[in-house]
């Protein structure tokens, strides 16, 4: 028999406090947190950048673990105007998720009143074996 297992992850981001981080780090922080689509998608709009951020704490939190053991740049958030976004694992990242049969991800962002957030669901199966 088979059940399903489900597993979330809910991540805030100040996003005046992040533009802050960006404009005192540069370019090499911005570079080693979000990748090449993301950063392209985003266009330097920093609640797009924080909603990123969220998901990728989120995502972490639903693997149990974060910073240092993944890289921000292991998990990456898909999108094209007008569609959903998507949750893409990358490296460890994927690993930890195929290691924890999370197979099916979700991700929702939002941005408001000075604060991002995303919420993250996978779901995958597990055996009651």
């Amino acid at each position: 028999m088979t059940s399903l297992l489900l597993r979330t992850g809910v991540d805030m981001v100040d996003i005046s406090r992040l533009s802050h981080m960006i404009e005192m780090s540069g370019e090499a922080f911005v570079e080693s947190a979000w990748t090449d689509a993301e950063r392209l998608y985003c266009a330097g709009r920093p609640e797009r950048l924080a909603s990123r951020w969220a998901a990728k704490e989120a995502a972490m939190k639903v693997l149990g673990q974060g910073l240092g053991t993944i890289s921000p740049l292991e998990v990456e958030v898909k999108a094209a105007e007008g569609e959903s976004p998507t949750l893409v694992l990358h490296g460890h990242a994927a690993r930890q998720a195929k290691r924890l049969n999370l197979d099916v991800w979700s991700v929702s962002l939002t941005h408001e009143g000075g604060w991002a957030l995303a919420f993250v669901v996978a779901a995958g199966s597990m055996s009651d074996a």
